[in-house]
Formats: structure tokens, sequence, C-alpha cells
């Protein structure tokens, strides 16, 4: 972990009235994944693989792993301090649940393993601490697929903020899947200041 934290740099991240109106929900959504091979042995969605690209991902996304704090004049910030790192809950489990059960129930949420971790509402983690992302990868019965559940607090990030984070995610997971070269990597920049969309209207 030292070595991620030395990618990180201390920073704030000023949230306005807008961030905080739905504080006390959550974005979680749920991403299903079936193994072409069903094969028992065979290494989907390899978990050193996802947890690699998660961090880097993070990494571009450092308002992931602040603390919620009151700025001198009130408003909340999102405080990001290298020594002291809010990281993810980041949970991997088994389920005895067969892919094609989702399927036959049409993913219906009462055939749906469930979450270890938040989901949609905004509250402390196994921690004991409100993380600012959740993850939960349940991996199904036989090999046979993954369920990816993925939550994060509305005033942190809105809907396009979450798809840009888990869409980064797995462009990461694919380029150290196929253990391609830094010149291969595609390159983003992300803003998260609050105030830019102001001074662009």
């Amino acid at each position: 972990m030292e070595a991620f934290a030395s990618t990180i740099k201390a920073q704030q991240f000023a949230l306005s009235v807008w961030d905080m109106s739905p504080s006390q929900t959550n974005i979680p959504y749920i991403y299903y994944f079936k193994n072409p091979n069903s094969n028992p042995a065979d290494d989907f969605m390899p978990s050193d693989k996802m947890r690699a690209s998660f961090l880097k991902a993070l990494e571009e996304f450092p308002i992931l792993v602040g603390h919620i704090i009151a700025g001198k004049d009130g408003r909340y910030l999102v405080d990001v301090d290298p020594h002291n790192l809010n990281m993810p809950e980041y949970l991997e489990s088994q389920s005895t649940v067969h892919f094609r059960d989702l399927e036959k129930a049409r993913f219906g949420w009462d055939a749906l393993p469930h979450a270890a971790t938040v989901d949609v509402f905004c509250a402390a983690g196994v921690s004991g601490v409100i993380k600012l992302a959740n993850v939960n990868i349940i991996r199904l019965e036989k090999n046979s697929g993954l369920v990816l559940f993925v939550s994060t607090p509305h005033y942190v990030v809105d809907g396009v903020g979450y798809c840009t984070f888990v869409n980064r995610w797995a462009e990461l997971c694919h380029w150290m899947q196929r253990n391609a070269t830094e010149n291969e990597l595609p390159r983003r920049d992300f803003n998260f200041d609050r105030s830019t969309i102001g001074r662009s209207m």
C-alpha cells in the first residue's frame, strides 16, 4: 500500500451545495459477467489483475480515497491525505449461485447473491468508516461467472463520474490482461474541480 500512497498527492476537493443535496444516497450498480469457457480451472477475470487495475484507476481518481471533512467556512470537502488514505472497501466473495440461475431468474433481485458491502444508502462499511467507493466481487458457482457490485456516495461523483471511473477501471484491467506496454495505455485527463462548470457557463 505504500507504493500506492506514493502516487497520491495531498489535495482537497470542495463540494458544492448541489453535491450535498443527495448526501444520504449512493450510486449502486451491478454488473454481470458470464464465463464463456465454463471451465472451473479457467482463470476468468483474475483477482490479481482486477485489484491491480482498480488501484491504478484510483491513482487517477484520488477523490475516492479521501475523507469527508467540514472546511472553515462550514462547507464540506474531500480531504486527500497520502498519510491517512480512506481506502475503498474492496471485498471478494464466493457464491453458491450459478450464472444460469441468474439467467433463469432474469437477473431478478431475489436471485442476486447478497452484496457484502454498502449498497443504496451511505453507511459505514466493515471498517466502521464511510468509504467513498465500495466494491464487492462475487464469484459464482463452478466459475460460471462473476457479479461486480460497485457503489459510491452521490455527493462525491454523479452518474457520469461514476461510469467514467468504472469504465477506466475496465480499460486498465483489459490493458493489464493483454500485458501491453505503457505506450499502449490510453491516456485520460479527469477534472474533479466543481467550479470548472460554473466558470464555463
